[in-house]
């Protein structure tokens, strides 16, 4: 994708540094926003309530009443979903970013993936942040995966069945085939605390760094953290994913100067 620069998969890790918020990348969000918020199916069976204009609105209201760290989350959790597909191409989303309950973010998991390749289910936390501090861009990259892990293991661990009630909801909206749905709930129900107590999980933890591109995540260093985790032994498989990109702040503008 023309502003990005990417450093291919090695060892399940990903860097992804943003260099310039080109038009490919806006015609990927403009592309993608809907499937993104409301689900594949959900938007293309409803494509007068759920086109790009109405999602831009419901996102956007939702996004103004946050907090600033709320708002940069979102921002990250977004460029998640538009770029891990993209470098992952075995993994079909099959949750959606929505809260659909009320007009909050959503609770639960942030994302997640199904695998074509391995027929597997991953779940993905996303943590973003960086230009709120003066920490070494690894160190901050390192706090932030370290969030992540935290906070899926803390999910994972609390064996709340509503977590994957929630991802089965899901899938209904993200999947149009039958036969791949019924696939991907079996796995899930397999997941089911209540089903395999201590079953471990396949996770991706995401770090999306707002921080100047003069100084890039090493990864080497980042090559070392994941395999940190994986002595740990806590989950499954690991998959490490960073974005850098210098600020959220042109995407916000981006997609408020998108309404018509």
């Amino acid at each position: 994708m023309k502003g990005v620069n990417d450093i291919n998969k090695d060892n399940n890790v990903y860097i992804c540094h943003i260099e310039t918020f080109s038009d490919e990348l806006k015609e990927r969000i403009r592309d993608k926003l809907s499937c993104i918020w409301h689900g594949a199916v959900s938007s293309s069976e409803n494509q007068d309530i759920y086109n790009y204009q109405k999602t831009l609105e419901d996102f956007l209201e939702r996004y103004k009443l946050q907090t600033l760290d709320t708002k940069k989350g979102m921002m990250g959790e977004l460029l998640a979903h538009i770029f891990i597909p993209n470098f992952i191409s075995e993994f079909d989303v099959v949750s959606i970013m929505k809260n659909k309950e009320e007009r909050k973010i959503k609770l639960g998991f942030d994302i997640v993936y199904y695998s074509k390749n391995s027929a597997t289910i991953w779940y993905c936390e996303v943590k973003a942040g960086g230009d709120e501090d003066n920490l070494e861009i690894n160190e901050k990259n390192h706090e932030r995966l370290n969030a992540a892990k935290r906070g899926i293991r803390e999910m994972i661990e609390s064996n709340r069945i509503t977590l994957w009630q929630s991802v089965l909801n899901d899938v209904n909206l993200t999947i149009f085939n039958h036969e791949k749905r019924v696939d991907v709930n079996k796995l899930l129900k397999n997941d089911y605390p209540t089903c395999n107590v201590g079953r471990k999980k396949n996770v991706l933890l995401c770090s999306v760094l707002y921080k100047d591109l003069s100084k890039k995540i090493c990864p080497n260093n980042l090559k070392e953290y994941k395999n940190s985790i994986d002595k740990e032994n806590t989950f499954a498989s690991v998959i490490i994913f960073s974005i850098q990109k210098e600020t959220y702040t042109k995407i916000e503008k981006f997609l408020e100067n998108e309404i018509i």
